[in-house]
């Protein structure tokens, strides 16, 4: 999908009202495009266009804002009567006096158009070329509802909605620390999304802070339609490799966590997931729930994780290779076995198994909700019963990859379980290929991918490589008690405060 990234050209703002309106109008369709409202007003010596998007206020609100904006303008006007001043004189006087929040003032047009598309009261007075700000939105935006996939059996079920003030709230509900920074970005020159950069100062590495920074300014697209995971392809350079290098999370426990532990975290308005930057393949298999059980079992947990990790990227090819090689079988590995030769071979049953799986995956994302268990029955009756009867399937591919699809989604990264799925896929087509040979050739270029992966300047496979054991390897696989939590992990610590 690709989008212009050809910026409007934006004229200055104006000492004549009437200049100013005349643009503002035809740049933005004023009576053609209905939801984007005009106002006139004047007050004493000033004349005044206020503009404001409907859908962004509720009513009263802003009845209530331009009464009180009304009497402080004539109030002022009675103040300064045969008196000259200038627009920060007026602005101070309605921030001590108007019975609302905020009240700024603007010398961009760019800045003024931007801010009546995102939903504040924009107002342009005549003889100034600045422009009032009174910011009167109230976003559209659905309740906090449970996070859709890292769901817990214990702990908080609120998640992250489509608005980014909110996101951000939700987060800092959780974790004041005055060290919290906060910065926010337009992305996109049509588009125009807010991004917010949040990170731990002093906390959080420096140089990482300021190359995620300048990603975000320098990113070139017309619009951020696609929401985080088209801002994670700009900044992150992403082009074929499978692997995520951020981890994404729909709770605002996780990302305060992955805030005290030194990542940085992105939220893009209008996305209920926020980024966590940088991250490591080990830490994309981490899951809420181990940290809302007890330790062992909590460790217990993870180890499940990392095997059904392993085995979602190996079982089909050790599969084949036992097909292959059945004298090298203990005789209790026996079920390895197929039970029989088919017309298609064992290869191209594996990848009809998985493909059927995806068809049904999809199937069941798609369709609406009263159809979704009407799908579950024919799938079960088509891949279940019929398509052994028909010799298409053998009743062992269907259970390994069964199981392999139980696996692939015991973690709660779908970006992972999606890259583990294309490696399993790779190693099968190079097993049936090469046999002993492709099984060690594709295993070698997946671990050789992983290697040479980087996540904004840090190995991908840290803390195996390069090995960190404390505050590295021994929280990848233990899940430690609370008191005995490491500190910041050595690849994210601070690097200009150790110096």
């Amino acid at each position: 999908m690709r989008q212009s990234a050809e910026p409007l050209v934006s004229q200055p703002i104006s000492r004549t009202l009437e200049h100013n309106v005349n643009y503002i109008n035809q740049l933005l369709g004023i009576g053609t495009t209905w939801d984007i409202m005009a106002k006139p007003f004047r007050y004493g010596r000033l004349n005044m266009m206020s503009y404001v998007t409907n859908g962004f206020f509720l009513t009263m609100n802003v009845v209530l804002v331009l009464d009180s904006f009304h009497r402080n303008v004539e109030a002022f006007e009675r103040e300064h009567e045969g008196q000259t001043y200038d627009i920060e004189e007026l602005v101070f006087y309605l921030n001590t006096h108007i019975d609302f929040v905020q009240v700024q003032v603007i010398n961009q047009m760019s800045d003024a158009v931007r801010f009546i598309l995102s939903g504040p009261l924009v107002t342009f007075i005549d003889g100034y070329d600045k422009v009032l700000v009174v910011d009167t939105r109230v976003y559209p935006m659905r309740g906090i509802e449970p996070p859709m996939i890292e769901r817990v059996v214990r702990g908080n079920h609120d998640g992250f909605t489509e608005t980014m003030l909110m996101n951000t709230t939700l987060i800092r509900r959780r974790l004041r620390d005055p060290r919290l920074r906060n910065e926010l970005y337009q992305v996109g020159d049509r588009g125009q999304t807010d991004v917010s950069l949040m990170y731990l100062k002093d906390v959080a590495d420096e140089e990482t802070v300021s190359a995620i920074r300048e990603l975000l300014r320098s990113v070139k697209t017309g619009g951020m339609m696609m929401g985080e995971q088209q801002l994670v392809d700009l900044i992150g350079k992403v082009k074929w490799n499978p692997y995520p290098i951020v981890r994404y999370t729909e709770r605002p426990d996780v990302a305060a966590t992955a805030l005290i532990e030194g990542h940085v975290v992105i939220v893009v308005d209008a996305t209920a997931e926020v980024i966590i930057a940088p991250t490591t393949f080990f830490q994309h298999i981490q899951h809420p729930q181990e940290y809302h059980s007890f330790p062992l079992v909590g460790t217990y947990l993870r180890w499940i994780i990392v095997i059904s990790v392993f085995m979602s990227v190996f079982l089909p090819g050790i599969f084949m290779l036992a097909n292959q090689h059945p004298g090298l079988l203990p005789s209790w590995a026996k079920f390895f076995m197929a039970s029989r030769n088919d017309p298609l071979p064992l290869w191209a049953q594996l990848l009809v198994a998985e493909f059927a799986l995806d068809v049904l995956r999809l199937a069941v994302l798609n369709v609406p909700v009263t159809l979704s268990n009407a799908i579950g029955i024919v799938s079960a009756l088509l891949f279940g019963q019929f398509a052994t009867q028909i010799q298409l399937l053998q009743p062992e591919v269907l259970v390994y990859m069964g199981f392999v699809m139980l696996a692939q989604y015991a973690t709660s990264s779908f970006e992972l379980a999606s890259a583990n799925q294309m490696a399993r896929i790779w190693i099968m087509l190079w097993t049936a290929a090469l046999n002993w040979g492709g099984f060690l050739l594709s295993t070698a270029s997946w671990f050789l991918l992983l290697l040479t992966t980087k996540s904004f300047g840090k190995p991908y496979l840290w803390p195996l490589i390069p090995f960190t054991w404390r505050d590295g390897m021994r929280d990848v696989l233990i899940r430690w008690p609370s008191s005995d939590l490491g500190g910041v992990p050595t690849i994210l610590r601070n690097r200009r405060r150790a110096r």
